[in-house]
Protein backbone atom coordinates (compact mmCIF):
# COMPACT_ATOMS: atom_id res chain seq x y z
CA UNK A 1 0.00 0.00 0.00
CA UNK A 2 2.86 2.42 0.74
CA UNK A 3 4.91 2.31 -2.51
CA UNK A 4 5.68 5.95 -3.53
CA UNK A 5 3.40 7.28 -0.76
CA UNK A 6 5.35 5.62 2.02
CA UNK A 7 6.30 8.78 3.94
CA UNK A 8 2.67 9.88 4.01
CA UNK A 9 1.34 6.61 5.46
CA UNK A 10 4.18 6.09 7.92
CA UNK A 11 3.77 9.69 9.04
CA UNK A 12 0.04 9.23 9.56
CA UNK A 13 0.72 6.20 11.72
CA UNK A 14 3.32 7.99 13.83
CA UNK A 15 1.14 11.08 14.36
CA UNK A 16 -1.93 8.93 15.00
CA UNK A 17 -0.20 6.90 17.68
CA UNK A 18 0.99 10.07 19.40
CA UNK A 19 -2.25 12.06 19.35
CA UNK A 20 -4.49 9.11 20.22
CA UNK A 21 -3.21 9.45 23.78
CA UNK A 22 -3.34 13.27 23.95
CA UNK A 23 -6.40 14.58 25.77
CA UNK A 24 -8.72 16.41 23.41
CA UNK A 25 -7.02 15.04 20.29
CA UNK A 26 -8.04 11.39 20.53
CA UNK A 27 -10.42 11.62 17.56
CA UNK A 28 -7.77 13.33 15.47
CA UNK A 29 -5.35 10.54 16.31
CA UNK A 30 -8.03 8.01 15.42
CA UNK A 31 -8.54 9.71 12.05
CA UNK A 32 -4.82 9.47 11.28
CA UNK A 33 -4.66 5.77 12.13
CA UNK A 34 -7.79 4.98 10.12
CA UNK A 35 -6.44 6.96 7.18
CA UNK A 36 -3.15 5.07 7.38
CA UNK A 37 -5.07 1.77 7.34
CA UNK A 38 -7.05 2.82 4.26
CA UNK A 39 -10.35 3.07 6.17
CA UNK A 40 -11.48 6.18 4.32
CA UNK A 41 -15.14 6.33 5.35
CA UNK A 42 -14.35 5.74 9.02
CA UNK A 43 -11.57 8.33 8.84
CA UNK A 44 -13.96 10.94 7.41
CA UNK A 45 -16.45 10.19 10.20
CA UNK A 46 -13.72 10.55 12.85
CA UNK A 47 -12.38 13.87 11.58
CA UNK A 48 -15.87 15.32 11.26
CA UNK A 49 -16.60 14.23 14.82
CA UNK A 50 -13.33 15.81 15.98
CA UNK A 51 -14.31 19.10 14.34
CA UNK A 52 -17.81 18.92 15.83
CA UNK A 53 -16.44 18.32 19.34
CA UNK A 54 -13.81 21.04 18.89
CA UNK A 55 -16.47 23.58 17.95
CA UNK A 56 -18.07 23.04 21.36
CA UNK A 57 -14.87 23.86 23.18
CA UNK A 58 -14.02 27.28 24.58
CA UNK A 59 -12.55 29.95 22.35
CA UNK A 60 -9.20 29.61 24.07
CA UNK A 61 -9.19 25.85 23.53
CA UNK A 62 -10.14 26.24 19.87
CA UNK A 63 -7.27 28.65 19.35
CA UNK A 64 -4.92 26.17 21.00
CA UNK A 65 -6.11 23.46 18.63
CA UNK A 66 -5.68 25.77 15.64
CA UNK A 67 -2.12 26.64 16.63
CA UNK A 68 -1.20 23.04 17.47
CA UNK A 69 -2.50 21.45 14.28
CA UNK A 70 -1.42 24.25 11.96
CA UNK A 71 2.10 23.89 13.30
CA UNK A 72 1.88 20.11 13.00
CA UNK A 73 0.82 20.37 9.37
CA UNK A 74 3.50 22.92 8.53
CA UNK A 75 6.35 20.84 9.94
CA UNK A 76 5.06 17.59 8.42
CA UNK A 77 4.55 18.55 4.80
CA UNK A 78 5.33 15.00 3.63
CA UNK A 79 2.14 13.81 5.33
CA UNK A 80 -0.14 15.32 2.73
CA UNK A 81 -3.30 13.64 4.10
CA UNK A 82 -2.74 14.93 7.61
CA UNK A 83 -5.18 17.86 7.58
CA UNK A 84 -8.46 16.81 5.98
CA UNK A 85 -10.71 19.39 4.32
CA UNK A 86 -13.28 19.64 7.18
CA UNK A 87 -10.43 20.22 9.62
CA UNK A 88 -8.76 22.82 7.40
CA UNK A 89 -12.03 24.75 7.14
CA UNK A 90 -12.42 24.69 10.91
CA UNK A 91 -8.85 25.83 11.53
CA UNK A 92 -9.22 28.61 8.99
CA UNK A 93 -12.41 29.84 10.61
CA UNK A 94 -10.84 29.89 14.07
CA UNK A 95 -7.69 31.64 12.85
CA UNK A 96 -9.63 34.27 10.90
CA UNK A 97 -11.74 35.12 13.94
CA UNK A 98 -8.66 35.14 16.16
CA UNK A 99 -6.82 37.48 13.80
CA UNK A 100 -9.85 39.78 13.72
CA UNK A 101 -10.21 39.83 17.51
CA UNK A 102 -6.48 40.21 18.19
CA UNK A 103 -4.94 41.93 15.14
CA UNK A 104 -1.69 42.75 16.96
CA UNK A 105 -0.96 39.08 17.63
CA UNK A 106 1.27 37.58 14.90
CA UNK A 107 0.34 33.96 15.66
CA UNK A 108 -3.06 33.72 13.92
CA UNK A 109 -1.77 35.70 10.92
CA UNK A 110 1.20 33.36 10.57
CA UNK A 111 -0.87 30.19 10.61
CA UNK A 112 -3.48 31.72 8.32
CA UNK A 113 -0.62 32.15 5.88
CA UNK A 114 -0.09 28.41 5.99
CA UNK A 115 -3.66 27.15 6.26
CA UNK A 116 -5.07 29.63 3.75
CA UNK A 117 -2.06 29.68 1.45
CA UNK A 118 -2.15 33.46 1.79
CA UNK A 119 1.18 35.26 1.48
CA UNK A 120 -0.40 38.51 2.69
CA UNK A 121 -1.07 36.87 6.07
CA UNK A 122 2.60 35.93 6.34
CA UNK A 123 3.49 39.54 5.57
CA UNK A 124 1.17 40.86 8.27
CA UNK A 125 2.65 38.43 10.77
CA UNK A 126 6.19 39.44 9.82
CA UNK A 127 5.42 43.11 10.44
CA UNK A 128 4.32 42.15 13.94
CA UNK A 129 7.25 39.79 14.53
CA UNK A 130 10.16 40.69 12.21
CA UNK A 131 12.27 37.75 13.41
CA UNK A 132 9.78 34.96 12.68
CA UNK A 133 11.69 32.60 10.40
CA UNK A 134 8.62 30.76 9.18
CA UNK A 135 7.24 33.99 7.78
CA UNK A 136 10.60 35.11 6.44
CA UNK A 137 11.20 31.81 4.64
CA UNK A 138 7.66 31.57 3.23
CA UNK A 139 7.72 35.09 1.81
CA UNK A 140 11.20 34.50 0.39
CA UNK A 141 9.96 31.26 -1.16
CA UNK A 142 7.06 33.12 -2.77
CA UNK A 143 9.58 35.39 -4.49
CA UNK A 144 11.58 32.37 -5.67
CA UNK A 145 8.35 30.80 -6.92
CA UNK A 146 7.73 33.94 -8.97
CA UNK A 147 11.08 33.43 -10.66
CA UNK A 148 10.30 29.77 -11.19
CA UNK A 149 7.01 30.62 -12.89
CA UNK A 150 8.54 33.26 -15.13
CA UNK A 151 11.31 30.91 -16.26
CA UNK A 152 9.42 27.64 -16.65
CA UNK A 153 9.05 28.08 -20.44
CA UNK A 154 12.72 28.79 -21.05
CA UNK A 155 12.94 25.26 -22.45
CA UNK A 156 11.16 26.88 -25.41
CA UNK A 157 13.26 30.05 -25.21
CA UNK A 158 10.23 31.94 -23.90
CA UNK A 159 10.35 34.17 -20.83
CA UNK A 160 7.02 34.89 -19.14
CA UNK A 161 6.31 38.34 -17.75
CA UNK A 162 8.78 41.16 -17.27
CA UNK A 163 12.46 40.40 -16.76
CA UNK A 164 12.91 43.35 -14.38
CA UNK A 165 10.10 42.02 -12.19
CA UNK A 166 11.90 38.70 -11.92
CA UNK A 167 15.10 40.49 -10.93
CA UNK A 168 13.16 42.47 -8.34
CA UNK A 169 11.75 39.25 -6.90
CA UNK A 170 15.26 37.87 -6.59
CA UNK A 171 16.48 40.98 -4.77
CA UNK A 172 13.59 40.67 -2.33
CA UNK A 173 14.35 36.97 -1.82
CA UNK A 174 18.03 37.71 -1.20
CA UNK A 175 17.20 40.34 1.42
CA UNK A 176 14.83 38.01 3.27
CA UNK A 177 17.09 34.96 3.12
CA UNK A 178 19.86 37.08 4.63
CA UNK A 179 17.64 37.52 7.70
CA UNK A 180 17.50 33.79 8.43
CA UNK A 181 19.50 32.37 11.34
CA UNK A 182 18.78 28.67 10.85
CA UNK A 183 21.83 27.61 8.85
CA UNK A 184 20.36 24.53 7.16
CA UNK A 185 17.29 26.44 5.95
CA UNK A 186 19.37 29.45 4.95
CA UNK A 187 21.81 27.32 2.92
CA UNK A 188 18.97 25.48 1.16
CA UNK A 189 17.29 28.74 0.16
CA UNK A 190 20.57 30.35 -0.86
CA UNK A 191 21.26 27.44 -3.21
CA UNK A 192 17.83 27.84 -4.80
CA UNK A 193 18.29 31.60 -5.07
CA UNK A 194 21.70 31.21 -6.71
CA UNK A 195 20.21 28.77 -9.23
CA UNK A 196 17.64 31.32 -10.39
CA UNK A 197 20.16 34.16 -10.28
CA UNK A 198 22.37 32.18 -12.67
CA UNK A 199 19.43 31.20 -14.88
CA UNK A 200 18.28 34.82 -15.17
CA UNK A 201 21.82 35.99 -15.83
CA UNK A 202 22.19 33.49 -18.67
CA UNK A 203 18.82 34.47 -20.15
CA UNK A 204 19.78 38.14 -20.05
CA UNK A 205 22.99 37.43 -21.91
CA UNK A 206 21.31 35.10 -24.43
CA UNK A 207 18.43 37.50 -25.17
CA UNK A 208 20.89 40.29 -25.99
CA UNK A 209 22.77 38.18 -28.54
CA UNK A 210 19.88 37.74 -30.98
CA UNK A 211 21.00 34.26 -31.99
CA UNK A 212 18.83 31.64 -33.74
CA UNK A 213 19.72 28.68 -31.53
CA UNK A 214 17.51 27.67 -28.61
CA UNK A 215 18.26 28.84 -25.10
CA UNK A 216 18.79 25.29 -23.72
CA UNK A 217 21.28 24.50 -26.50
CA UNK A 218 23.08 27.78 -25.94
CA UNK A 219 23.35 27.03 -22.22
CA UNK A 220 24.66 23.55 -22.95
CA UNK A 221 27.31 24.99 -25.27
CA UNK A 222 28.54 27.13 -22.37
CA UNK A 223 28.54 24.21 -19.94
CA UNK A 224 25.62 25.60 -17.95
CA UNK A 225 23.20 23.02 -16.55
CA UNK A 226 19.60 23.89 -15.71
CA UNK A 227 16.52 21.81 -15.03
CA UNK A 228 14.42 22.78 -18.01
CA UNK A 229 10.76 21.82 -17.84
CA UNK A 230 9.25 19.49 -20.44
CA UNK A 231 6.31 21.29 -22.05
CA UNK A 232 3.51 19.21 -23.56
CA UNK A 233 0.72 20.77 -25.66
CA UNK A 234 -2.54 19.00 -26.44
CA UNK A 235 -4.79 19.64 -29.42
CA UNK A 236 -8.44 20.12 -28.53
Amino acid sequence: MYYWNRENFEGLKSVGEKYSSVEGYELFGKYCLQKEQGLKKLAVTSIKEFVSVSKRRTQEEQRGIAEELSSLGFWNGDIHQLLAHPLVEFLKQVLEQWASDDPANPTPHKWLGYIGGDISSYKRALKLDPKDEICISRIAQAHLNDADYQTHHLSESIFLGEFNEAKSSMRSARSLIGMLNTEELKLKMLNEMEYYDKLLSCWEEYSQLGIDGSFPNWCASKGEKFNFWSIVYYDQ
